[in-house]
């Protein structure tokens, strides 16, 4: 099991529909783009251009899969402070782990709850009508359009699903130093996967630089019970989960050790790559530990 921290020159966005006109950020799980950076190196590398043959892959067949081994939490923002790593969770603890040759959990304090909502940054966002603009074009092109008139009830931008819309979007972190528990891979291979990474970048929104990953680092953590890629253990009091897990994993964390279901998230996503295949889950969770007497 590994601390990975990962330096970004834009970080990297994933966002969600959290009602009508608002876009919500969204923790990203890093084994999607590991998952990819292998599936990467053993087919699409020698492809002349990949993105084609990517293309190929995930429109014309049936259903592209890809399964992977490895397991790790969210990429999580980190502040660095000499060889010291705080690690902010989804629940807004604050987990603080001491590296130099290799990572060692130190301690865990609750900040407050959902700290990452009490930091937000509202961008709006224009969805752009260019409707008008795309029939001129097509008229220089001679392209005849299916519609006899431009604008028409059917392609109006004042209503319908034409209509232009604002979007508001809520960006809760802006770090460019993150981090993540990966497990499931050597370390040997875990770099060559994250050097693909550092080549192709994460996400989705290439053209925009989100998730230009500029650098990063492995560190060996040592194995203990308080600490897996699915969830962290504060203090012996909390246990929190810190990457999408099933509701009925979640049924079964809570009968193994008897807890109580403080607070969750739910919403839709997938358990494990590729990420794509969505289904509902429960993307946080943070239980009460009984206390031994």
């Amino acid at each position: 099991m590994y601390l990975v921290t990962l330096k970004f020159g834009a970080f990297p966005l994933s966002l969600s529909l959290s009602s009508p006109n608002i876009l919500s950020q969204e923790f990203i799980p890093f084994d999607g783009p590991l998952a990819f950076a292998e599936y990467y190196k053993a087919k699409l590398s020698t492809s002349s251009d990949w993105r084609i043959q990517y293309l190929e892959d995930t429109l014309t067949s049936k259903e592209l899969e890809w399964n992977s081994e490895i397991r790790s939490s969210y990429l999580l923002p980190a502040i660095r402070e000499n060889n010291s790593l705080i690690v902010t969770t989804p629940m807004g603890f604050e987990v603080k782990f001491s590296v130099g040759n290799d990572a060692r959990y130190e301690s865990s304090e609750r900040h407050h709850l959902y700290k990452a909502e009490t930091s937000q940054i509202f961008l709006r966002l224009g969805r752009r009508d260019d409707i008008i603009k795309t029939a001129l074009i097509r008229k220089q092109l001679g392209v005849k359009l299916n519609v006899k008139s431009f604008p028409n009830s059917q392609t109006d931008p004042q209503r319908g699903p034409y209509k232009a819309v604002d979007y508001q979007v809520k960006i809760y972190v802006t770090n460019l130093l993150w981090a993540a528990i990966v497990d499931g891979v050597s370390r040997d291979d875990l770099k060559e996967l994250l050097s693909v990474l550092k080549k192709l970048g994460i996400g989705k929104k290439r053209n925009m630089g989100w998730g230009d990953l500029l650098d990063y680092s492995i560190y060996p953590l040592n194995s203990t019970n308080t600490l897996t890629p699915e969830y962290i253990i504060h203090s012996e009091e909390y246990l929190e989960t810190w990457r999408p897990l099933s509701p009925e994993k979640i049924v079964e964390l809570r009968k193994i050790r008897k807890m109580s279901l403080l607070d969750s998230k739910i919403g839709y996503g997938s358990e494990n790559p590729p990420y794509w295949k969505r289904n509902i889950v429960v993307k946080s969770a943070l239980f009460k530990i009984p206390q031994r007497r």
